[in-house]
């Protein structure tokens, strides 16, 4: 059987930022969202290659971003797309 590899690409990705037309008013010190190039939350996201659907987004705020995407970037290597997607699919996503 193919790897899940073959089915799945998993990166590390800038977490989307809610629209929203209120701001906040800093009347001292630093508000870090209002400050310009400092990047947001990262999540780990996982898609479909022939369709680019998400099939998991999870923060990637424990330990570094960059060792989890080796853990499922290793996963993807050696499981199979079902066995991988059984493993790591999060509950809401059908």
């Amino acid at each position: 059987m193919d790897p899940a590899s073959a089915v799945y690409e998993a990166a590390i990705e800038e977490q989307p930022k809610p629209s929203t037309r209120r701001r906040k008013l800093v009347t001292h010190g630093t508000d870090e969202e209002l400050i310009p190039g400092l990047p947001g939350r990262l999540d780990l996201v996982v898609r479909r290659k022939d369709n680019g659907r998400v099939i998991v987004r999870t923060p990637a705020d424990i330990g570094s971003p960059a060792a989890m995407l080796e853990t499922v970037n290793k996963d993807l290597q050696q499981m199979t797309a079902q066995e991988f997607f059984d493993e790591w699919k999060m509950p809401a996503i059908k």
